[in-house]
């Protein structure tokens, strides 16, 4: 059996109950970039975790090696969960995979997941479908298979859109809205990596949204929401209010970590890593954790036991 299950967005609290005991039963996960890595710590001590992250602009595995690897996964373990982030049906990619494993006869279940959209919109204060402002939501795509030049639709004005890996195209995609008309007034937000405590947004008017995304350098993963919904945030924004948002924060101990250790970082708003030294470490997250921080930046190091402390400062290789 394979479990296609929704990671969501980031934050490690918007996982499914059902999800989170997929994870916990699992003998083998095979997950994405954009899944929160702290999700890990629900598996048990000997499930194998398997990385086929794609990261932009960078050599990665190609879909076709993913499916061939679902199958053979499939040929080892009994319990296998395919941990995409977001949802898996919302641009996951997920009937490409699913077709290569009915072919091979494996059977399978869809867990879904929160998706970035709806969840990152409600992180920053914004209703999707506020009442007497959008009466539609359209999910869309800026990027298509094989690169294929992109082909906007014409959309109407009052609903909020929501552009999913459209970064690269986002200069093209708000001339193409200006064009057809819309205000260029109309209220835009760019949102990245929502709902972690690294989260950055830039706010403007349509007309000027690229430049402040370049100004402020903001890249994928984002979010694209645009409609007069977007004016919500200015109101409502919270999860930038906690007391923590924006403290990242490297947690270096010789254990594994608990969940709710974890979560009375992440609630408060801070962004963080669970680092793992010395000789009992959990060394299946060796390479996880080499790839993370290689990725990611932490401004701030505690250390969560002495003997950790010791060891960290003790040897030039971070995993002691």
């Amino acid at each position: 059996m394979i479990s296609f299950v929704g990671a969501g967005p980031g934050d490690m609290e918007l996982l499914t109950v059902k999800g989170q005991r997929r994870l916990q039963e699992a003998d083998a996960v095979i997950y994405d970039r954009l899944v929160n890595p702290l999700l890990l710590f629900h598996c048990q001590k000997d499930c194998q975790l398997i990385y086929v992250g794609k990261t932009p602009y960078q050599p990665t595995m190609k879909q076709e090696a993913i499916n061939q690897l679902l199958v053979e996964t499939h040929q080892k373990y009994h319990r296998i969960v395919r941990l995409k982030g977001g949802d898996p049906v919302i641009f996951g990619r997920l009937t490409e995979e699913l077709a290569a494993i009915t072919a091979a006869g494996i059977d399978f279940e869809i867990v879904p997941g929160i998706t970035s959209a709806s969840a990152t919109a409600a992180y920053n204060g914004i209703s999707l479908t506020e009442r007497g402002t959008a009466r539609s939501v359209t999910f869309m795509t800026g990027h298509l298979k094989n690169n294929d030049p992109q082909a906007f639709p014409v959309l109407e004005q009052e609903q909020t859109i929501c552009l999913y890996m459209g970064m690269e195209d986002l200069a093209q995609f708000v001339a193409h809205l200006l064009q057809q008309g819309f205000d260029p007034k109309t209220k835009a937000a760019v949102i990245s990596w929502g709902t972690y405590g690294r989260q950055q947004k830039v706010t403007s008017t349509l007309a000027e949204l690229a430049v402040q995304v370049k100004v402020a350098g903001i890249k994928n993963p984002a979010i694209v929401l645009i409609g007069a919904a977007v004016l919500g945030q200015e109101q409502f924004s919270w999860f930038d209010q906690l007391p923590n948002f924006g403290k990242r924060q490297l947690l270096v101990a010789t254990r594994p970590p608990n969940i709710e250790e974890l979560v009375s970082y992440t609630s408060q708003g801070a962004d963080i890593w669970w680092h793992q030294v010395g000789e009992e470490r959990d060394q299946r997250f060796d390479e996880i954790s080499e790839r993370y921080l290689s990725e990611q930046s932490f401004c701030q190091i505690l250390f969560m036991d002495e003997q950790a402390k010791d060891v960290y400062k003790r040897n030039d290789c971070p995993f002691g």
